[in-house]
């Protein structure tokens, strides 16, 4: 019992400082389009260190594969991108702007997906201070952000919709499969989302799809997905319009 115990504040105070971590600096934006080429082949990434210490980044830049779980996979893309600067040392309460250009095939007849990731190069110490016990933990910890590059002409777009009816799983959640038959990516925060039960259509958060890691769904791909399980069915999900089809900015 005392050793379970243990694992638990020991749990606990990790989940805490890991927590408190993801305050140590912001990066906008977190997903993004360019063009192959033009003025819209550039982006600015803003890096804030929320923090008194030196943040210490730099930018590295991968190509991204995904499969049907919403798992990717990345490698190195050093030649796609111009980044300036490559690293930066960031002083307390204060930003960095970071100017990354695609560089890569000028041509595509699909879209492709980028991650330019800002990792931080120096530690940052985390104290939790365990009054009932009397002791601090001390964490030495660094944190990465993975920024999504999504790359393609305006010429192609994405065509996402739902491959038949949610079912009912082994976990208790309803379960379905989406699919682009289009030539762009499909930025999934871009779309809006309803459920329909009947004749009731209700509005659907993002967060409450489960859709794997990459918030994407690739030219020609599938993607599992399933709805979280305070969801009951039966039910249809309907994926809206993008919002250049409603006469908004699409991507």
């Amino acid at each position: 019992m005392l050793r379970t115990s243990r694992r638990v504040i020991a749990s606990l105070a990790l989940t805490a400082l890991t927590s408190t971590l993801a305050f140590a600096y912001s990066v906008q934006p977190m997903i993004y389009t360019l063009t192959p080429s033009g003025a819209r082949s550039t982006a600015r990434i803003t890096v804030t260190n929320t923090r008194a210490e030196v943040l210490n980044v730099e930018l590295q830049p991968f190509s991204v594969t995904v499969d049907e779980t919403g798992k990717r996979a990345f490698t190195p893309a050093p030649n796609d991108f111009l980044i300036f600067p490559p690293q930066a040392s960031i002083a307390g309460d204060k930003s960095q702007l970071m100017q990354v250009r695609y560089v890569g095939a000028p041509t595509m007849d699909k879209g492709k997906v980028f991650v330019l990731r800002v990792k931080q190069t120096n530690s940052t110490e985390m104290v939790k201070q365990d009054a009932a016990a009397a002791m601090q933990s001390h964490l030495a910890m660094s944190l990465n952000f993975n920024t999504t590059a999504i790359v393609q002409p305006d010429s192609l777009k994405p065509a996402l919709a739902m491959t038949g009816d949610l079912v009912l799983g082994k976990d208790g959640a309803l379960h379905g499969r989406m699919t682009n038959s289009g030539a762009g990516v499909a930025d999934l925060t871009l779309y809006s989302w309803q459920l329909k039960r009947g004749d009731k259509v209700e509005p659907l958060a993002l967060d409450q799809i489960r859709y794997g890691d990459a918030v994407f769904v690739m030219p020609g791909a599938s993607r599992e997905m399933s709805l979280v399980d305070t969801i009951k069915g039966p039910a249809q999900l309907i994926i809206g319009a993008l919002p250049e089809e409603r006469g908004g900015r699409g991507l």
